[in-house]
């Protein structure tokens, strides 16, 4: 059996769920959002598990229980865009990257992403969306979905929770409301960038 958008081809989709491995294209809200699977070949995330466990932890901020690890890299900022789909037509990924450790119970509350100036180009563009590219895999019904939101408050509306899927990207606009769901026994991990 395949399984397209978290289900297998054999289940029927009802309509009521808001996780999957695919962003619902007719929710007001999710414009921009994109999930997209299979860019990233095996062995560039062998690289990012190198380069990750290399780097001394930081301790998480107010609004998260997770820890993080900030790296500055041109020459890894590069290799994400050129495995972007060019027609999605961003031309930088910024070099201040972090990954981003979840432990079991570990969470992100509701929140918007900030803009981030590019100090490496000449022109100082300012950053329009946000990535996380996920290295670990999360199984359904084990937490850890990045879940966007109607708004930025506790009890907002979930519009849609991208299951974490190893080697799978999701690209968003930094306005949009979001969180990452409480993570269960499975380590959620991450890259999270910034690009325009």
């Amino acid at each position: 059996r395949g399984v397209r958008g978290g289900m297998t081809d054999t289940d029927e989709d009802d309509g009521s769920s808001t996780s999957s491995l695919d962003v619902p294209s007719d929710v007001p809200g999710l414009e921009g959002v994109r999930y997209l699977h299979n860019l990233f070949p095996e062995e560039f995330l062998e690289e990012l598990d190198e380069i990750r466990v290399g780097l001394i932890s930081s301790s998480a901020s107010s609004n998260m229980y997770a820890n993080r690890r900030f790296l500055r890299s041109n020459e890894l900022a590069r290799k994400v865009l050129s495995y972007l789909p060019k027609e999605l037509g961003y031309t930088h990924v910024l070099s201040d990257m972090r990954f981003i450790e979840y432990p079991p119970g570990g969470h992100i509350l509701p929140h918007v992403d900030g803009v981030r100036r590019d100090q490496e180009t000449s022109s100082g563009a300012e950053s329009t969306t946000s990535f996380l590219l996920f290295t670990e895999e999360i199984p359904e019904g084990e937490g850890g979905e990045t879940e966007f939101l109607e708004s930025v408050d506790d009890d907002a509306k979930v519009l849609f929770g991208a299951r974490p899927n190893r080697g799978s990207i999701l690209l968003f606009p930094h306005g949009v409301a979001h969180r990452g769901n409480c993570v269960g026994c499975w380590p959620k991990v991450l890259l999270r960038g910034d690009l325009y």
